[in-house]
């Protein structure tokens, strides 16, 4: 105890003692309201000093006790935040619109020192609100992570923890093992469709043998269906090739605008006159990395794929739209045709599958293919609900890293 505290009980002792005395000389002289104001005054001065004595307990308690157990607090949570940065997988935390890397692995895979910008975090999510929206797995900087989630309340605020595993490893070894398994079946298919041709080449050479009008007749109708055979697999075997030794891109900045432009006109040239309108406005002059080649190929068996499904309704149209997002451009191709069943939508881009006549199952696949090898995706986007502005056909949409934010390496 301080001496002024000291002073201040003495003080209130000496004070109660007086009015005590003061009180009882009231109270002799019948002077009963004078000894009511006394003994109040006593009581009051008693309060303040068991007051004054029980605050300083109070705080000696607090002094003795508050050192240790901020000490012991901090270190628990440093000791929590050194076995998560041990943790391999990256580790987020929603609370809000707040996106946190909570270990050292998160803060590495997103370049941040504790929270996502908001480039980030938009491109992390999509169009979903939280964590808890986004699917099992995602693709970050090239590689496939599959996404555990937690869902976290405290009184009334909700929170979202996101384990991200890196599956990169799996994810190609089960693409390669499904390419192998590919080309057991496309060798055994091609075997099988070459006998025929063989079978109808040697009975075509056989009927030749027969100096008659009939047998000529017949050789000839034989020969016929063994070119129109082997044009057959010549496409397809083109188809294949172009689908399994796609070479890696070499992807350059070449001006949006300018290669639209030329797109368009070759769109333009090749359905204007089958009555196909492309809706397409007037692209922004900014550069994006790309492999010109490749791209083409991209972009025209999207654009032929809608002006073809176009065709099957009435009004055939095909729109080419272009979104500037922060650090890339997504490019959407819609048409108005019948669109894709939803019993086809897990299909569309399987290798060789299409519901086309003479269709090669190829295109879809192979520009698939062409945007994963920018570090891209091409995507089948379901229509929104109350979405009034997009066409009643399928709609692909695929993004391409701008230039000027990304340095080409």
């Amino acid at each position: 105890m301080d001496y002024r505290r000291l002073l201040f009980v003495l003080g209130a002792q000496v004070g109660i003692f007086a009015f005590g005395a003061l009180g009882w000389m009231a109270l002799t002289r019948s002077l009963f309201a004078s000894a009511l104001l006394c003994g109040l005054a006593a009581l009051a001065l008693v309060a303040l000093s068991l007051n004054t004595l029980s605050l300083r307990q109070v705080r000696e308690r607090i002094g003795r006790l508050a050192p240790g157990t901020t000490f012991t607090a901090e270190l628990s949570r440093r000791r929590l935040q050194l076995l998560l940065d041990e943790t391999p997988s990256p580790l987020l935390l929603q609370t809000g619109e707040q996106v946190i890397a909570v270990n050292r692995a998160a803060r590495r895979l997103f370049d941040v020192a504790y929270t996502l910008p908001v480039a980030s975090r938009k491109a992390l999510l999509d169009k979903n609100e939280n964590l808890a929206a986004v699917g099992h797995q995602l693709r970050w900087k090239g590689a496939t992570y599959a996404v555990h989630r937690a869902e976290m309340t405290e009184a009334d605020r909700t929170s979202f923890l996101a384990v991200l595993t890196d599956i990169s490893a799996d994810v190609r070894a089960a693409e390669a093992t499904a390419l192998r398994d590919l080309l057991r079946v496309l060798n055994h298919e091609l075997m099988n469709a070459l006998t025929p041709v063989a079978s109808m080449s040697k009975s075509a050479l056989d009927l030749l043998g027969d100096d008659t009008e009939a047998s000529r007749s017949a050789a000839i109708r034989a020969i016929e269906r063994v070119v129109a055979r082997i044009e057959g697999l010549h496409n397809f075997i083109n188809a294949y090739r172009a689908l399994t030794y796609l070479p890696r891109p070499v992807a350059r900045a070449v001006n949006l605008a300018e290669w639209l432009d030329v797109l368009r006109e070759s769109f333009t040239g090749q359905w204007a006159d089958k009555g196909v309108v492309l809706d397409c406005d007037d692209p922004p002059a900014i550069p994006v990395l790309m492999d010109e080649d490749q791209m083409w190929l991209c972009a025209g068996n999207l654009l032929n794929n809608a002006a073809q499904a176009a065709l099957e309704g009435t009004s055939p149209t095909v729109r080419l739209t272009v979104r500037e997002l922060d650090d890339t451009v997504c490019l959407r191709i819609e048409d108005s045709g019948k669109g894709i069943p939803a019993s086809e939508v897990d299909q569309v881009f399987l290798p060789f599958y299409t519901t086309k006549a003479t269709g090669t199952g190829v295109g879809l696949s192979l520009a698939r293919q062409i945007m994963q090898g920018h570090g891209s995706e091409l995507a089948l986007k379901a229509p929104e609900p109350g979405d009034l502005s997009r066409l009643s056909g399928a709609c692909f949409e695929l993004s391409l890293k701008r230039a000027d934010m990304y340095r080409q390496d």
